[in-house]
């Protein structure tokens, strides 16, 4: 779906001298926590995530939306960026994150798809594009 919308997009709303910005949110790897056998056994063992894969997760997202999106936008002769934002996410914060970029890039509008999600999970986890619709300045387009 992230296609269909960088095509709409360029289509519909890109006028000569835009920047297109990409957003995409990582969130940060939390320690995993391996526990004990049961019974007397109480010992928990916290396994810390590696930094080295971390960055390499960072580079791989990048490189991704690099070769996914570049090639559209480049034949068009398109000004894009690609950010990636790293930290420890929800729904809210992803969609925090997208409200404060919007906010300091100036952003003249905010262009996402909806992704599809059953009410019961929706209903436990939020969503991202509610987050956004309730706290961004900006217009927002959300194509299905």
């Amino acid at each position: 779906s992230s296609d269909r919308v960088l095509d709409w997009t360029l289509e519909n709303i890109y006028q000569q001298g835009d920047e297109i910005h990409f957003l995409h949110v990582i969130p940060v790897p939390m320690p995993a926590v391996v526990g004990g056998l049961g019974g007397l056994d109480t010992g928990l063992v916290t396994v810390n995530p590696d930094p080295q894969e971390d960055v390499k997760h960072i580079a791989e997202a990048k490189d991704f939306i690099n070769r996914r999106f570049a090639t559209k936008v480049a034949t068009k002769n398109v000004p894009y960026k690609v950010e990636i934002v790293h930290f420890l996410t929800d729904n809210d914060s992803i969609g925090e994150a997208i409200v404060k970029r919007a906010e300091v890039l100036k952003a003249a509008v905010v262009i996402m798809a909806k992704h599809q999600r059953n009410a019961l999970t929706e209903f436990f986890l939020g969503s991202v594009t509610k987050y956004v619709t309730h706290h961004l300045g900006q217009p927002l387009i959300i194509l299905h």
